[in-house]
């Protein structure tokens, strides 16, 4: 609570200090800022648009990282280049949706994203959509969406840049992207590639000798070992006006990586035992059709993701070699097409109307144990919403969701929110929203061998959440604040647990609740000749299952689900004078739980920590380009810590890049 009381002080603070100002200046930014907080079509719904400053630091890291570094959303990370996925709002991996350029990309096997596969030097607008947003966009999300478009530039005629670097671990990236065009056709092609040994050292605190002199336990320091990875990725752009409201693109998007996976640190076999290997391919593609008129527009689109994912583990055998002990081998196709029509009723009301129509393939299976599955499923996706602007403080907006899934309907899903301009004089803002929201099991959750269960209820639950949120030009600064509690009560929760087959079952938990607060404080503009982006934000969250105790025993019931932190923070701060920028990004974590009883011992719970990276850059500009060196210091105070159990994690690392922009 110390951690709550303090940051709503400090917000408190921030909103009563800033407005005793008097003589301040509206600078035009805040028009922007207006439009986002008091959209009619976002009414009750609490959105996050990443700044483009913050994706410009972040270009040569993964999605996973920036999430984890700038937005309250919780990643749970196995390590450097293994799997990362998000908990938003203390729910599931499989209740984030992920959008590119409005086309799903999560798994119809796995329901989730792994997020260390995502650069964010292929996108151009981060946004998520939390809690009752992500009705908007797809239904499922109970924790929230997060969208990743790609735009042109119209005026472009030629430009591109190259990022290459080197760091710690034998870590090498390179980037390139180059993008040419006319008034009414553009082309962006990207690709990128990294490899690293990640062979850090570490303390290894899992395996230990015991003194036999004094009887204290002595731990060993090791390399991470059989850790190295491998990624390729190209994405090319087309974009051409056909008229003057008329706009065809087709995008696509390659992506491979090959990552051997660390043993657990509690591992005491031959060094050629448990040898694990994680091929993932992706193949994602979309064309669109995007034509305006007077009063709106209709879009139509269809595209594809095929995912392949194949596992290997391998022992040595005596006169044998390495033979594996799992070869499992996945494909899920996803075919996804849309048409959306929207339209204004007048200035001030306006609907939507989009309806999905996709189709997914899933084939697994593993050649050594004799198991696997073949599934398709088939999905109408029905949306439509009404928009009304009620005199000039006060937004309405009205949706409902239909799902056709799997040859049965989905109820109903439907979804309210309010805006309410407080003063008129002042950007202050109350945003209510309800709704209601289902998703149904994964195609692994019903099938996977041995253990799918086709037994499984769809999750569903209500939501509600209200932000208070606070926008404002302060001589050369623009500040925005936002305050949101929610609450979710989901019942019929999906979750896996062992079973005394020696084998893992989803059930369905009969409740889980979600809630909590979260806070957010923006900072941009200049302070003196120093231009300053400031981006902070504090979570408390409290995912706590009530389940049946008959089934779930006493230990269990009204506990914080596993790995997800009550309290967590992070901050970014960037200056930049003259040609140098100096940015500074702070994130931490209250204590998390490995089991579902809460137990408090060594080996059933991380502890906290707080992580600190230093990068330093200065830009050395050209008429037709500039020159970019970078340094950039990750885990600054050598920090401690794990993120999942048995995993290492580095210390103090480095990377060192140099950007070359041409145009």
């Amino acid at each position: 609570m110390k951690r709550l009381t303090g940051a709503l002080l400090l917000w408190l603070y921030a909103l009563a200090s800033l407005a005793q100002i008097a003589d301040s200046v509206v600078l035009q930014e805040v028009t922007i800022l207006d439009r986002r907080l008091f959209d009619k079509e976002n009414a009750g719904s609490k959105e996050t648009h990443v700044d483009s400053v913050i994706l410009s630091e972040h270009q040569n890291h993964t999605l996973s990282e920036v999430l984890a570094q700038t937005t309250p959303i919780f990643i749970k990370s196995y390590g450097r280049g293994s799997m990362a996925t998000a908990s938003f709002r203390g729910t599931a991996p499989s209740h984030t949706q992920v959008l590119w350029n409005g086309m799903s990309i999560n798994s119809p096997m796995l329901g989730m994203v792994d997020f260390s596969l995502i650069p964010v030097y292929f996108m151009d607008d981060l946004t998520l959509k939390h809690g009752v947003a992500s009705t908007e966009d797809i239904s499922g999300a109970l924790g929230g969406s997060i969208s990743m478009n790609n735009k042109p530039d119209w005026s472009n005629t030629l430009s591109g840049n190259v990022v290459t670097g080197g760091g710690s671990f034998s870590t090498m990236e390179d980037f390139a992207q180059i993008n040419v065009g006319t008034s009414s056709f553009q082309s962006k092609t990207r690709a990128y590639y990294t490899y690293s040994k990640n062979d850090f050292p570490f303390l290894n605190n899992g395996v230990g000798d015991i003194d036999p002199v004094t009887g204290a336990v002595q731990y060993t320091r090791q390399r991470n070992e059989h850790a190295s990875y491998r990624m390729y990725s190209v994405m090319q752009e087309l974009y051409g006006k056909v008229t003057d409201r008329d706009i065809l693109s087709l995008n696509g998007w390659t992506h491979i990586s090959n990552r051997s996976l660390p043993r657990l640190n509690t591992f005491e076999g031959a060094d050629n035992a448990n040898i694990n290997e994680l091929k993932d391919r992706s193949y994602r593609f979309i064309a669109s059709w995007d034509h305006l008129y007077a009063r709106g527009s209709i879009t139509a689109g269809a595209g594809g993701n095929i995912q392949h994912l194949d596992y290997y583990l391998r022992n040595y055998v005596n006169g044998q070699g390495m033979i594996p002990a799992v070869y499992s081998v996945s494909q899920a196709v996803s075919l996804i097409n849309h048409v959306q029509w929207m339209h204004d009723l007048s200035a001030k009301s306006s609907f939507r109307v989009r309806v999905n129509f996709n189709h997914h393939d899933v084939m697994s299976a593993d050649s050594v144990k004799k198991t696997g599955y073949d599934k398709a499923r088939d999905e109408i996706l029905f949306y439509a919403g009404y928009y009304q602007q009620l005199g000039d403080r006060v937004n309405v907006r009205l949706s409902v969701r239909q799902d056709h899934v799997d040859d049965r309907f989905i109820p109903i899903i439907p979804s309210a929110g309010i805006d309410i301009k407080l003063l008129r004089e002042h950007r202050v803002y109350l945003k209510a929203g309800i709704t209601r929201n289902y998703h149904v099991p994964t195609l692994n959750d019903l099938y996977w061998q041995p253990g799918g269960n086709p037994s499984l209820r769809p999750e569903q639950g209500l939501q509600e959440e209200v932000t208070l949120a606070w926008a404002q030009g302060v001589r050369r600064l623009v500040v925005e604040t936002q305050l949101t509690g929610y609450h979710a009560d989901i019942t019929d929760w999906i979750l896996w647990v062992p079973t005394f087959r020696q084998n893992w079952e989803p059930h369905n938990v009969k409740r889980v609740i979600s809630k909590g607060l979260e806070v957010v404080i923006k900072v941009k503009g200049k302070i003196g000749p120093v231009d300053v982006t400031i981006n902070s934000n504090y979570a408390l969250t409290r995912s706590l299952n009530y389940g049946d105790k008959r089934i779930w025993g006493d230990e269990s019931y009204g506990k914080q689900l596993v790995y997800i932190p009550v309290h967590s923070g992070n901050l970014f701060a960037s200056a930049t004078w003259k040609h140098y920028t100096l940015t500074y990004q702070y994130n931490s974590y209250s204590t998390r739980f490995t089991t579902t009883s809460n137990d408090l011992s060594e080996r059933d719970y991380l502890y906290p920590y707080f992580m600190s990276n230093v990068y330093l850059s200065r830009k050395i500009e050209r008429k037709r380009f500039s020159l970019e060196p970078q340094v950039k210091v990750y885990n600054l105070l050598n920090e401690r810590y794990r993120s999942v159990l048995g995993r290492p994690m580095p210390r103090r690392h480095y990377m060192v890049l140099l950007i070359f922009r041409f145009k």
